[in-house]
């Protein structure tokens, strides 16, 4: 009786065929962490903006949303701090950059700002979120130059 094994150039074509398929497993893993990191970034950004919109309604005063060092920071025109969120790559705006433009958004009594957007960057993948002259907010995908 003799019995059956597998041969050495068999088992190192199945190795090298997991391989393979194990290296595109892992770039579409980590293209998903970054588009959620993105998300989820883009998520907490609206909410900021939407919480300096709300105070100025409900307060009757002047909200702005501003940047300082790797936060952003949502201030009365009092001087009192309704919300301070960090983006220095850690929880919760996982991302490598935020660019406001105009570095400052207002938003006044009736809840109007000034038009903006806010910038996010991860990697290979950019947001902006656009904020109109009544303080709606629209996202759009933004292309990166190479």
């Amino acid at each position: 009786m003799r019995t059956r094994a597998f041969t050495l150039p068999e088992i190192l074509i199945v190795l090298t065929v997991i391989g393979t398929l194990a290296s595109f497993g892992i770039a579409g893993f980590a293209s998903l962490r970054e588009a959620a990191a993105v998300r989820s970034a883009t998520r907490v950004v609206r909410q900021q903006l939407s919480l300096a919109r709300r105070a100025a309604v409900s307060r009757r005063e002047t909200v702005r949303l501003y940047q300082a060092g790797n936060r952003l920071i949502v201030e009365t025109s009092a001087g009192t701090i309704l919300g301070a969120t960090s983006f220095a790559g850690v929880d919760p705006l996982p991302v490598d950059s935020v660019v406001l433009r105009p570095a400052t958004f207002r938003f006044n009594p009736r809840g109007q700002a000034a038009p903006g957007s806010v910038y996010l960057f991860r990697g290979d993948r950019s947001v902006r979120i656009v904020c109109n002259f009544l303080g709606r907010l629209r996202i759009e995908p933004v292309r990166r130059l190479r």
